[in-house]
């Protein structure tokens, strides 16, 4: 019976909600990511240094805005209309990419509109922490986490396919136009389905927020977080990178249309639905950094596939070993940085987030760098040295369940 509550639990209309917000604002990633590549490439007609440039703007922009708004965010009482105002700015920023076919005003409209616009995503991720804090038992916030993040998963099944679709049949001004809706029905129910929160011990107090993001943490726990974060980052940039090269490897390199581009990516995410779940039960009996440890070998099993891979169905094959990469990475990745944040939603998401962010600035650095020089499919081979490099810190990483807070 108590089994049964604590499963309950999970499916209050409150993480309904959440879960519907997450997927929503996975979709409208899902849809922009990907396709992003090929809409500089093609579309507005630049070289590989040129399509880098506006994915390290997004990454730049994205960690200044996460980092002051998550500390800010965290003494607010409501985070609800601050995504409204978020998804307000996303709008304006798909609606620019829907119109124009300039480089510099497309260029400055991701890095100043559409970077701050995604911050609503690390806010709604925020706000689940905090229910998971405040709801649900010590045990089950893993396997919540786990949920939380497995609704992007779902999202990128149906997402690159119908970006790609959308825009191989009726052309870019249509994606962006959807993405500019997505945002808008975002704003629009994100209160409605988000009740006000209240959380104990609210980290708002002015003077904890002066302290610094390393109050409580003992020097060698401070250490462990800076190597965690280091860690994820390099992991998100031979993602970031992957997704950024394998369009453009397929379509040059090996002559695949690019409508499959879609359904390789849909499958990676079809596949990463059971594994984040797997991971977050996992968690529950075991640290979850030992899982984010293992994750590193398939990721290196699949840059290696990609990079000798030349037929369609190998790169299908390939799917499962990306599955588990990103799928125990984001389904876990969020709930060790919160085990070494405890209490401090809005820091720990935007801290976790941003490393997403500082992987896509590694990865257009990687990109316009490696690719511009050498061509895509160089690409994943520095991505074999780099998840060898974020593997070898997640071992110097000691896990947040076993932090001691400074007296």
């Amino acid at each position: 019976m108590n089994v049964l509550l604590r499963n309950t639990m999970l499916f209050t209309p409150v993480a309904l909600g959440i879960y519907f917000l997450t997927f929503a604002m996975g979709v409208v990633g899902a849809l922009l990511l990907p396709t992003l590549s090929i809409f500089f490439a093609d579309e507005v007609g630049v070289s590989p240094f040129w399509v880098g440039i506006p994915y390290a703007g997004i990454a730049i922009g994205s960690i200044v805005y996460n980092q002051l708004i998550g500390a800010w965010s965290d003494s607010l009482k409501d985070r609800r209309m601050l995504v409204v105002a978020l998804c307000v700015v996303g709008v304006l920023g798909c609606l620019v990419f829907a119109l124009s076919r300039h480089y510099w005003l497309t260029c400055l409209s991701a890095i100043f509109l559409l970077s701050l616009a995604m911050v609503a995503f690390s806010q709604i991720l925020a706000y689940s922490l905090e229910y998971a804090e405040s709801s649900l038992p010590l045990e089950r916030i893993a396997l919540f986490n786990a949920v939380v993040r497995a609704q992007i998963a779902f999202a990128w099944v149906a997402g690159p396919p119908a970006g790609f679709l959308i825009a191989s049949h009726w052309g870019f001004t249509s994606l962006y136009s959807v993405a500019a809706g997505l945002f808008a029905a975002v704003a629009i129910v994100s209160p409605k389905m988000l009740p006000a929160l209240k959380v104990e011990n609210h980290s708002g107090d002015v003077a904890e927020l002066k302290s610094g993001l390393w109050r409580g943490l003992d020097v060698r726990s401070r250490w462990s977080l800076a190597l965690c974060v280091l860690a994820f980052s390099l992991m998100w940039c031979v993602n970031n990178a992957y997704l950024i090269s394998l369009p453009l490897h397929l379509t040059r390199n090996l002559d695949i249309s690019i409508s499959w581009v879609g359904w390789i990516m849909g499958a990676a995410a079809g596949l990463e639905v059971p594994v984040m779940l797997l991971a977050g039960v996992l968690a529950a009996r075991m640290n979850p950094l030992t899982l984010v440890r293992a994750s590193a070998l398939a990721g290196l099993v699949l840059y290696a596939g990609v990079y000798w891979a030349d037929q369609l169905w190998q790169l299908f094959a390939l799917q499962l070993a990306n599955a588990v990469f990103v799928g125990v990475l984001a389904g876990l990745g969020v709930s060790v940085v919160q085990e070494m944040l405890p209490g401090r939603a809005g820091s720990a998401s935007a801290l976790y987030t941003n490393t997403t962010h500082v992987g896509t600035l590694l990865s257009s650095v990687l990109i316009s760098g490696v690719a511009e020089a050498y061509g895509y499919l160089s690409v994943f081979i520095a991505n074999m040295v780099l998840v060898v490099i974020a593997g070898g810190l997640f071992m110097l990483v000691r896990g947040g369940k076993n932090f001691r807070p400074q007296s």
